[in-house]
Protein backbone atom coordinates (compact mmCIF):
# COMPACT_ATOMS: atom_id res chain seq x y z
CA UNK A 1 0.00 0.00 0.00
CA UNK A 2 2.83 2.42 0.85
CA UNK A 3 4.52 1.57 -2.45
CA UNK A 4 1.35 2.51 -4.37
CA UNK A 5 1.17 5.87 -2.57
CA UNK A 6 4.85 6.51 -3.26
CA UNK A 7 4.40 5.64 -6.91
CA UNK A 8 1.34 7.90 -7.16
CA UNK A 9 3.27 10.76 -5.52
CA UNK A 10 6.18 10.32 -7.93
CA UNK A 11 3.85 10.27 -10.94
CA UNK A 12 2.21 13.48 -9.72
CA UNK A 13 5.63 15.14 -9.47
CA UNK A 14 6.55 14.02 -12.97
CA UNK A 15 3.30 15.31 -14.44
CA UNK A 16 3.24 18.58 -12.48
CA UNK A 17 5.36 20.79 -14.79
CA UNK A 18 3.46 19.86 -17.93
CA UNK A 19 0.12 19.85 -16.17
CA UNK A 20 0.77 23.39 -14.97
CA UNK A 21 1.43 24.48 -18.54
CA UNK A 22 -1.58 22.63 -19.95
CA UNK A 23 -3.92 24.00 -17.29
CA UNK A 24 -3.00 27.52 -18.31
CA UNK A 25 -5.03 27.25 -21.49
CA UNK A 26 -6.16 30.74 -22.41
CA UNK A 27 -9.78 31.69 -22.02
CA UNK A 28 -11.58 34.90 -22.85
CA UNK A 29 -11.61 35.92 -19.19
CA UNK A 30 -8.12 34.62 -18.34
CA UNK A 31 -6.08 35.91 -21.32
CA UNK A 32 -3.60 37.88 -19.20
CA UNK A 33 -2.67 34.93 -16.97
CA UNK A 34 -1.24 32.71 -19.73
CA UNK A 35 2.40 31.84 -19.17
CA UNK A 36 4.86 33.46 -21.58
CA UNK A 37 6.91 30.54 -22.91
CA UNK A 38 8.78 31.90 -25.93
CA UNK A 39 11.99 32.04 -23.87
CA UNK A 40 11.34 28.76 -22.04
CA UNK A 41 14.06 26.88 -23.92
CA UNK A 42 16.73 29.56 -23.67
CA UNK A 43 20.20 28.01 -23.56
CA UNK A 44 19.08 24.75 -25.18
CA UNK A 45 19.19 23.39 -28.72
CA UNK A 46 15.67 24.77 -29.28
CA UNK A 47 15.66 28.55 -29.66
CA UNK A 48 12.02 29.53 -30.05
CA UNK A 49 12.76 33.27 -30.13
CA UNK A 50 13.58 32.97 -33.84
CA UNK A 51 9.88 32.22 -34.40
CA UNK A 52 8.63 35.38 -32.69
CA UNK A 53 5.35 36.48 -34.28
CA UNK A 54 4.46 32.96 -35.42
CA UNK A 55 2.35 30.31 -33.76
CA UNK A 56 4.54 27.40 -32.68
CA UNK A 57 3.66 23.71 -32.53
CA UNK A 58 6.16 21.49 -30.73
CA UNK A 59 5.62 17.77 -31.21
CA UNK A 60 7.67 15.54 -28.90
CA UNK A 61 8.02 12.03 -30.30
CA UNK A 62 10.20 8.95 -30.40
CA UNK A 63 10.52 6.44 -33.24
CA UNK A 64 9.50 3.36 -31.28
CA UNK A 65 6.18 4.94 -30.25
CA UNK A 66 3.36 3.62 -32.49
CA UNK A 67 1.10 6.54 -31.53
CA UNK A 68 3.80 8.99 -32.60
CA UNK A 69 4.13 7.27 -35.96
CA UNK A 70 0.35 7.35 -36.40
CA UNK A 71 0.47 11.16 -35.98
CA UNK A 72 3.29 11.77 -38.48
CA UNK A 73 1.23 11.64 -41.72
CA UNK A 74 -1.29 14.05 -40.16
CA UNK A 75 1.47 16.41 -39.02
CA UNK A 76 2.93 16.33 -42.54
CA UNK A 77 -0.52 17.08 -43.98
CA UNK A 78 -0.98 20.08 -41.65
CA UNK A 79 2.55 21.26 -42.52
CA UNK A 80 1.66 21.12 -46.22
CA UNK A 81 -1.67 22.91 -45.75
CA UNK A 82 -0.80 25.80 -43.41
CA UNK A 83 1.23 28.93 -44.08
CA UNK A 84 4.84 28.55 -42.87
CA UNK A 85 4.98 32.33 -42.41
CA UNK A 86 2.36 31.98 -39.67
CA UNK A 87 3.29 28.73 -37.92
CA UNK A 88 6.49 26.89 -37.05
CA UNK A 89 5.92 23.16 -36.70
CA UNK A 90 8.87 21.66 -34.87
CA UNK A 91 9.38 17.95 -34.35
CA UNK A 92 11.38 17.20 -31.20
CA UNK A 93 12.90 13.73 -31.41
CA UNK A 94 13.51 12.58 -27.84
CA UNK A 95 16.35 10.05 -27.79
CA UNK A 96 14.64 7.57 -25.52
CA UNK A 97 16.85 4.65 -26.50
CA UNK A 98 17.33 6.04 -30.00
CA UNK A 99 19.80 8.06 -32.06
CA UNK A 100 20.16 10.15 -35.23
CA UNK A 101 19.70 7.08 -37.43
CA UNK A 102 16.18 6.72 -36.04
CA UNK A 103 15.49 10.35 -36.96
CA UNK A 104 16.61 9.72 -40.53
CA UNK A 105 14.29 6.72 -40.79
CA UNK A 106 11.28 8.75 -39.62
CA UNK A 107 12.14 11.65 -41.95
CA UNK A 108 12.44 9.33 -44.95
CA UNK A 109 9.40 7.21 -44.14
CA UNK A 110 7.03 10.19 -43.80
CA UNK A 111 8.66 12.69 -46.21
CA UNK A 112 9.52 15.21 -43.49
CA UNK A 113 12.66 16.63 -45.16
CA UNK A 114 11.25 20.16 -45.27
CA UNK A 115 10.24 20.20 -41.61
CA UNK A 116 12.30 21.38 -38.66
CA UNK A 117 13.48 18.55 -36.43
CA UNK A 118 15.37 19.06 -33.19
CA UNK A 119 17.32 16.22 -31.60
CA UNK A 120 16.81 15.91 -27.84
CA UNK A 121 19.77 13.61 -27.21
CA UNK A 122 19.98 14.07 -23.46
CA UNK A 123 16.23 14.60 -22.91
CA UNK A 124 16.82 18.19 -21.73
CA UNK A 125 13.88 19.55 -23.72
CA UNK A 126 11.62 16.72 -22.57
CA UNK A 127 12.65 17.50 -18.99
CA UNK A 128 11.84 21.20 -19.36
CA UNK A 129 8.22 20.44 -20.24
CA UNK A 130 7.91 17.55 -17.78
CA UNK A 131 7.23 15.14 -20.63
CA UNK A 132 5.40 12.11 -19.32
CA UNK A 133 4.42 10.33 -22.51
CA UNK A 134 4.58 10.19 -26.27
CA UNK A 135 3.41 11.85 -28.43
CA UNK A 136 3.03 15.20 -26.72
CA UNK A 137 2.21 18.44 -28.52
CA UNK A 138 2.57 21.94 -27.14
CA UNK A 139 0.94 24.88 -28.91
CA UNK A 140 2.21 28.43 -28.40
CA UNK A 141 0.30 31.44 -29.74
CA UNK A 142 1.73 34.17 -31.98
CA UNK A 143 2.42 36.39 -28.96
CA UNK A 144 4.62 33.71 -27.33
CA UNK A 145 2.12 32.52 -24.73
CA UNK A 146 1.19 28.91 -24.06
CA UNK A 147 -2.07 28.00 -25.76
CA UNK A 148 -2.38 24.36 -24.70
CA UNK A 149 -0.76 20.96 -24.55
CA UNK A 150 -2.18 17.68 -25.82
CA UNK A 151 -1.36 13.99 -26.00
CA UNK A 152 -1.92 12.00 -29.19
CA UNK A 153 -3.82 13.98 -31.82
CA UNK A 154 -5.79 13.11 -34.91
CA UNK A 155 -5.90 15.34 -37.99
CA UNK A 156 -9.20 17.03 -37.05
CA UNK A 157 -7.82 18.15 -33.67
CA UNK A 158 -4.61 19.42 -35.29
CA UNK A 159 -6.65 21.56 -37.69
CA UNK A 160 -8.75 22.84 -34.79
CA UNK A 161 -5.60 24.01 -32.98
CA UNK A 162 -4.37 25.78 -36.14
CA UNK A 163 -7.71 27.58 -36.35
CA UNK A 164 -7.65 28.51 -32.64
CA UNK A 165 -4.16 29.95 -33.14
CA UNK A 166 -5.33 31.97 -36.14
CA UNK A 167 -3.02 30.26 -38.64
CA UNK A 168 -3.99 30.78 -42.27
CA UNK A 169 -3.75 28.09 -44.90
CA UNK A 170 -1.08 28.28 -47.59
CA UNK A 171 -1.90 30.15 -50.75
CA UNK A 172 -2.03 27.46 -53.40
CA UNK A 173 -0.44 27.92 -56.76
CA UNK A 174 -2.76 28.57 -59.67
CA UNK A 175 -3.11 25.57 -61.92
CA UNK A 176 -1.04 26.23 -65.06
CA UNK A 177 -3.87 24.87 -67.22
CA UNK A 178 -6.17 27.64 -65.98
CA UNK A 179 -5.98 30.73 -68.14
CA UNK A 180 -7.89 33.90 -67.32
CA UNK A 181 -9.20 36.39 -69.88
CA UNK A 182 -6.18 38.65 -69.35
CA UNK A 183 -3.69 35.81 -69.72
CA UNK A 184 -3.96 35.01 -73.40
CA UNK A 185 -1.06 33.37 -75.12
CA UNK A 186 1.08 35.64 -77.28
CA UNK A 187 0.21 35.51 -80.94
CA UNK A 188 2.83 34.35 -83.36
CA UNK A 189 3.21 35.59 -86.91
CA UNK A 190 4.03 33.24 -89.74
Amino acid sequence: MKMNRLLAALMALVLLPFAALAQSEPTATNADSKPYVLNAFEGTTLDLTQYKGKAIWLNFFTGWCPYCMTEMPYIKQVFDEYDPNEVAIILVHVWDGENADDSKKVIEKFGLQDMTMVEDQDKTLAGLVGLSGYPTSIFIDKQGYLHTGAYGLEYKAMVQYMEELGVAKRVTAINSATVTATETPAATTP
